[in-house]
């Protein structure tokens, strides 16, 4: 399976987790005049998958600032528990008119508040691993 579809899987997940709280990702953020573009990402690949291969990802909010959330992501093949890949990313809100950050929208964090961790003061707090990224291999 090519790689790059794996953050096309990250994606879905998103769409999918805000879609299953009742509001599509696209109408609110529309609605709120905002958007949440990618300033970091990133995947490690840990099996091979197949063109055509079923498979599930499972999303989470890791950590939150202000402005800011960590998505993210494993990747398994349907009905297995292996790894197939694990990745994340920050995403920055932003007022999609002028395109500059802003605090999240309470709306959207009253709408994620089940996945929310604690507010953080910065996107890496100093000394703190990333999730992913520090892991070896």
């Amino acid at each position: 399976m090519y790689y790059g579809n794996f953050f096309r899987f990250f994606e879905i997940a998103e769409e999918e987790l805000f879609a299953s709280l009742g509001r599509p990702r696209p109408d609110l953020f529309g609605q709120l005049g905002v958007g949440f573009p990618r300033v970091e990402a990133w995947c490690r690949f840990r099996k091979p998958a197949a063109q055509g291969d079923m498979v599930e990802v499972s999303t989470w909010i890791d950590r939150r600032t202000e402005r800011s959330l960590l998505f993210c992501f494993e990747v398994r093949r349907e009905g297995e528990s292996d790894l197939v890949a694990e990745g994340s990313y920050w995403v920055v809100c932003v007022n999609r008119h002028e395109f500059r950050s802003m605090t999240v929208p309470p709306e959207v964090l009253d709408l994620l508040k089940d996945y929310l961790p604690p507010l953080s003061r910065r996107s890496r707090e100093h000394g703190e691993k990333h999730p992913h990224r520090d892991v070896a291999p």
